[in-house]
């Protein structure tokens, strides 16, 4: 910030002693007698008219000023505008100066307002962007303070070093860890004094995999002394795992606790805990939140490791954790609810009903599920499934036991469009009955195998992994996993039951792909709003037609769903934020692997019935969001946009669409799309009903509800989202690189849609499956209208615990006739979404959109 001194000092005696500042004056200061000699402070003390006075405070502030004494300035600027006597050229000519005069003392928060009208104005110069941008640095926001700064820097030859060492904290704090890289080297080599550049740098090379070259910047901070006190240590700890490597920070902990290097106290265990929790690494984690323990009984540590117990199905561990814990801190519903599912799932059904029954009758948001618990737990059936439960898990505790794939659950619950009577055996009973369910309707209890875990409440604000920074790119919460197995050509029988079958087509006729299974993780959550809505819809929401949605408010309409389009319901009405703004890439990939579509889309919508903050009633309001979609071909500007108005009555109003040609600020409004219409930018490979895996009227199909089932699917995508990722490296031929997808066994409900009589589409079946905790579609098998299997989906979901909600992203669609595939909502180096952003109906008029996008 050296550079702005020179600049405020020069510019600060013109302002204050040009006369034309004066010229916008009407009126005149009287003309003293000639004998009178008062300095300006003895006039201000005998002076009452109010101009008078401004004028005098004006002078006095600008020599104040010149004298370099600017706290006694800016008191005397507030004074002149307190007066309110002067003209408006004349109060923006003394803003101006109290500006300067303020970026002189380095109060730039305080500054910030005025910062942003200069910057806004498109003239303000670099230093201005740069006071703005340290502005925001101070409230971490890292991502609004990156293009100030690189624009100041790029302006200014052998810019000073503050601005570079600024522009380098940036690029960090977005994740943009490459970039930074080269930046902070050259900061080491012009300033090597600092020892927190070292340890920076080292702690980058850490995070982008250089080990060999993070040990030898070690070394050579060890030996320019930097790296002598364990505080240095403590702190370079910290710095490796802010930086997402907290594996990496873990085994630097534990090397120099061994050593003696750092002490082995109560506080490093704790943070080697911490540590080991957010790497995923569970035997680690276990011994070492026991040893912090056992220093100290922490509430929180103690709940982290009966959590790891139940990770581990290690339900006695956790059971005395509990039991401890209830002991310390008294009755409270989160710690009571996991020791009933702890009891329940050791079949000790009378010590979990008395948890549950506990928890029921306290005021939080656990009761209502304790509730249903309880009336569960009552039921005769409810204990023998928990005997069965706990005794296949000692059978598969059993190394001598080798299960074989028929113990999967892989095969179809058999569920038709209504309800069962009861002389069918109970068939078409949906799942809720066969227990306890989550507040979306989800199943909560593990599967029979237990290789799908009971969902426990996803991760939610309390348990978001370390290095979580809200607004940036999501920390992988199971970075430190690894597969269970593999899924390849060789060995696809034996888990064929567990695949739809575009899967097991890739498999077969594309050499090299592979699908690796990782432990499963519920992970999924909504805002306790959601939760409350959706409890409230039941009974309530209802279809007056496939496409006429009424009674439901804010959360899912049907979390107990009979008919395969109240599924399909749920997912279009998901929650997904009050609004969000998104850019990232999409290609589609011929199968010699030339790119033949490269593009930037960007969506920005603003959710009207999803929408927690100001959610839409149906009866009044006949939209379920407002977006625009804009199509990037390289350019900075968009070359297409497309405003629409999504209705969730479409009897009453169909979609409304507008699309601009940005080059001709051309606005056109066109008949409502969708069906098989071909998507912008995909070469024909989406259709824009398969948009979000489909949406849309619901009316050229007639959608059966098939069942639940046990499959791998697309999940806790986190690796793909990485913003260093390469994404021409995941552009490979016939289908994008594997290495970093990640599948787990989770149930979902199969829906199949078949052509419905009178109507056409290019599609005659497709075949969904939906996450029954996200009530999102990860997958379709689209066929052709002689059977044949055309296009695959496949969404890989994220779950998006900084709003607490779910979305897939990368989609990519598959095209088994000729080979290519479409990938979009890929957001290796782009950034994160930005959720909740404030916005306004009427920035979603026509006119207005016209305005923003034309060039």
């Amino acid at each position: 910030m050296k550079r702005l001194l020179p600049w405020i000092v020069g510019s600060l005696l013109p302002i204050a002693v040009q006369a034309q500042q004066y010229r916008s004056e009407v009126r005149e200061l009287p003309t003293p007698p000639a004998a009178q000699t008062q300095t300006p402070e003895a006039l201000l003390k005998t002076t009452t008219d109010p101009y008078q006075r401004a004028l005098l405070l004006r002078d006095l502030a600008a020599k104040a000023a010149r004298e370099g004494n600017s706290a006694q300035a800016l008191e005397y600027l507030d004074q002149a505008m307190a007066t309110k006597a002067l003209s408006g050229i004349a109060m923006e000519q003394m803003q101006e100066l109290q500006g300067q005069l303020l970026l002189g003392t380095g109060a730039y928060k305080k500054m910030q307002p005025q910062l942003e009208a200069q910057v806004r104005k498109g003239n303000a110069s670099p230093e201005i962007k740069v006071a703005l941008a340290a502005a925001y640095l101070e409230d971490k926001r890292y991502r609004d303070a990156l293009p100030l700064l690189r624009d100041a820097v790029k302006a200014v030859p052998d810019a000073d070093i503050s601005w570079r060492r600024a522009l380098m904290a940036s690029l960090i704090g977005t994740g943009k860890h490459r970039e930074a890289l080269p930046l902070l080297e050259a900061l080491v080599r012009e300033d090597p004094r600092q020892a927190d550049d070292w340890l920076r740098l080292a702690a980058l090379h850490l995070k982008v995999g250089n080990k060999s070259r993070a040990a030898a910047v070690m070394e050579l901070a060890q030996r320019l002394g930097y790296l002598q006190s364990a505080d240095d240590r403590l702190r370079l700890v910290g710095l490796t795992a802010d930086l997402g490597a907290p594996f990496e920070s873990g085994s630097l902990l534990t090397a120099w606790m061994d050593s003696g290097q750092l002490p082995d106290n109560a506080a490093n265990r704790r943070l080697l805990a911490q540590l080991w929790l957010a790497a995923r690494e569970a035997r680690l984690a276990i011994p070492a939140l026991e040893a912090a323990i056992a220093r100290n009984a922490d509430p929180v540590l103690m709940r982290q490791l009966a959590q790891q117990y139940m990770d581990r199905e290690d339900y006695g561990q956790a059971a005395a954790v509990l039991d401890s814990l209830v002991e310390r801190e008294g009755a409270r519903g989160d710690t009571l609810m996991q020791l009933a599912t702890a009891r329940y799932q050791q079949a000790d059904i009378d010590g979990a009903l008395s948890a549950f029954r506990q928890a029921a009758v306290l005021r939080d948001k656990t009761a209502p599920l304790a509730q249903e618990w309880v009336k569960y737990l009552e039921t005769g059936r409810a204990r023998e499934q928990a005997l069965a439960a706990a005794a296949e898990r000692a059978l598969r505790d059993d190394d001598t036991l080798q299960l074989s794939g028929r113990l999967a659950g892989g095969g179809t619950v058999a569920l038709g469009d209504a309800p069962a009577s009861a002389g069918d055996g109970g068939a078409a009973m949906a799942p809720g009955a066969r227990g306890g369910l989550t507040p979306v309707g989800a199943e909560q209890s593990a599967n029979a195998s237990g290789e799908i875990p009971a969902w426990t409440g996803g991760i939610t604000p309390g348990s978001r992994p370390a290095g979580f920074v809200s607004g940036q790119a999501l920390p992988d919460p199971y970075a430190g996993e690894q597969p269970r197995f593999t899924i390849t050509a060789d060995n696809l029988r034996k888990h064929e039951d567990r695949l739809t079958s575009a899967h097991r087509q890739l498999l077969r006729t594309q050499p090299g792909y592979r699908m690796p299974v990782y432990p499963s993780h519920r992970s999924v959550s909504y805002p306790t709003e959601i939760y409350e809505a959706t409890a409230a819809n039941r009974g309530r929401a209802r279809l007056e037609s496939p496409d006429a949605l009424s009674g439901a408010r804010l959360g899912f309409p049907f979390p107990d769903p009979r008919t395969g389009v109240e599924i399909m319901w749920n997912h279009r009405a998901r929650y997904r934020g009050d609004s969000f703004d998104s850019r990232y890439g999409q290609a589609v990939v011929q199968p010699s692997g030339a790119i033949t579509a490269r593009n930037d889309q960007r969506f920005r919508v603003r959710f009207r019935y999803a929408n927690i903050a100001e959610p839409a009633d149906l009866a009044e309001e006949n939209y379920l969001a407002l977006g625009i979609t804009a199509l990037y071909e390289g350019g900075r500007s968009p070359d297409i946009v497309a405003l629409f108005h999504e209705t969730a009555n479409s009897q009453k109003q169909p979609r409304n669409v507008w699309v601009l040609l940005a080059k001709l600020g051309r606005m056109l409004r066109i008949p409502p799309v969708g069906y098989d219409q071909p998507f912008p930018g995909s070469e024909g490979v989406e259709f824009i009903d398969m948009v979000d895996m489909y949406n849309g009227a619901f009316d050229r199909y007639v959608w059966k509800l098939v069942g639940k089932r046990e499959m791998y699917i697309p999940y806790n995508a986190y690796r793909l989202n990485l913003p260093a990722r390469d994404e021409d490296s995941l552009l490979t031929p016939r289908y994008p690189d594997p290495s970093h997808s990640r599948y787990e066994l989770h149930r979902v409900w199969v829906i199949e849609a078949t052509e419905r009589g009178g109507k056409r589409h290019a599609f005659g079946k497709r075949v969904f499956y939906v996450d029954e905790d996200s009530w999102t579609v990860v997958m379709v098998e689209n066929h052709d209208h002689d059977g044949n299997l055309w296009r695959f989906q496949e969404g890989h979901l994220v779950a998006e615990y900084d709003i607490q909600a779910a979305w897939s992203r990368p989609v990519v669609t598959y095209d088994f006739k000729d080979g290519r595939y479409f990938i979009n909502r890929v957001f290796a180096d782009h950034d994160h979404l930005q959720y909740n952003l404030p916005m306004t109906n009427s920035e979603y008029l026509p006119a207005v959109v016209k305005r923003n996008f034309s060039r």
